[in-house]
């Protein structure tokens, strides 16, 4: 797949969306300290011109699968337990929003194939390793996140959006293009997505081969990508916010729940508490933020700018409010958040934020559905 075969360019705006150069701007910045503070600035000031435009109309939250994750990866330089591997869990959101131009649409966050996913060369690996603990007829078994939503009453081909914080492991063609034979699982949606994602699929590094899913677009009509060159606000409620680092075109999904809460949703960090571990009950968390004076701790697979990444973070406790994983904790809601398992025997997160459900859904729901 490259981008010049799918034909895809930044997209121009209409009064539908709004571009968001108050923060991408602060990305202007080269030197790496005063960036973190321009960003930091720049998201504070931001955040109450976002809250003040209104909460999204419904959020609902659905867990997937669970994954293998080497604990060197997730805490980077602050591992808390010799264990390799722990376990994070997939999870994805479908948000009903009104956009500017007043027209309600529906954005579908990170659906994620497990078996898809499991081609990425990362899981090959850890598979192989782990095959007595996560038998591979578990992800064959489990339903997908298009069953799931219609389980909710949710029909898939009123999702008018895909996106993904970013695009590890991620495999774009049952969703979009249909495979076997079979119709896509979001025949009417579109994906958004940072151009930069698509520029390293076109061209993958060899150290960033094992993240990565080869082909991951082949079918998908070009039409059916926007490639977006910043961040955008969707509508009211709802922005993609750009936050390189782990990835060069990662973003942040940033939302106000109808509870009236802003959350954003992020791989940056394995948990809440990476966004301020210095209040961690995690004893390694807490020494790592003392002894180098760091307030966030990094989800550090692919580094592919660990400082950016640093930044990013700071960026979105900038933008959200705080408490729903209480105390200060900031409301990340964590698109793979770490859990407890038997692969790091009494390791778990000790603050979680909860899915967020809210709102009723309307514009997603099949035909002669109730209220969501």
């Amino acid at each position: 797949m490259s981008t010049s075969a799918l034909g895809v360019s930044p997209q121009p705006f209409g009064p539908a969306w709004r571009t968001i150069d108050e923060i991408d701007d602060g990305w202007r910045e080269l030197r790496p300290g005063p960036r973190l503070c321009e960003l930091r600035a720049r998201g504070e000031a931001f955040a109450p011109v976002f809250k003040a435009q209104g909460p999204v109309r419904a959020v609902r939250t659905i867990d997937l699968l669970p994954f293998p994750y080497p604990v060197a990866f997730a805490f980077w330089q602050a591992a808390p337990t010799r264990a390799k591997y722990l376990l994070m869990r997939n999870r994805c959101q479908l948000i009903e929003f009104e956009d500017f131009s007043g027209a309600t649409k529906v954005l579908l966050v990170n659906p994620s194939e497990a078996d898809l996913s499991a081609r990425a060369g990362f899981f090959e690996q850890a598979r192989r390793e782990l095959l007595p603990f996560v038998p591979a007829s578990l992800l064959t078994r489990a339903p997908g996140p298009a069953a799931l939503l219609r389980r909710l009453g949710v029909d898939p081909a009123r999702v008018d959006y895909v996106t993904f914080d970013h695009l590890h492991v991620q495999d774009l063609r049952r969703g979009l293009a249909g495979e076997g034979g079979r119709p896509p699982l979001y025949p009417n949606a579109k994906l958004l997505v940072n151009r930069r994602e698509l520029e390293t699929l076109a061209a993958i590094h060899p150290l960033q081969r094992p993240w990565w899913i080869d082909g991951a677009l082949d079918g998908v009509a070009a039409e059916r990508v926007v490639a977006l060159a910043g961040s955008v606000w969707l509508g009211k409620g709802l922005a993609l916010v750009w936050t390189p680092g782990h990835t060069l075109g990662n973003h942040s999904i940033v939302f106000h729940a109808p509870d009236g809460g802003v959350y954003a949703i992020s791989e940056n960090g394995v948990a809440p508490e990476c966004y301020l571990p210095a209040a961690s009950q995690i004893r390694a968390l807490r020494e790592y933020a003392r002894k180098y004076e760091a307030e966030v701790v990094l989800n550090g697979n692919t580094l592919e700018s660990a400082l950016s990444q640093y930044s990013s973070m700071v960026l979105e406790k900038a933008l959200v409010d705080r408490g729903a994983g209480g105390g200060e904790l900031p409301n990340i809601l964590c698109s793979s958040p770490f859990v407890r398992s038997p692969l790091a025997w009494g390791l778990g997160p000790s603050h979680v934020v909860p899915g967020v459900n809210g709102g009723a859904l309307g514009s997603s729901l099949a035909e002669g559905t109730g209220n969501g």
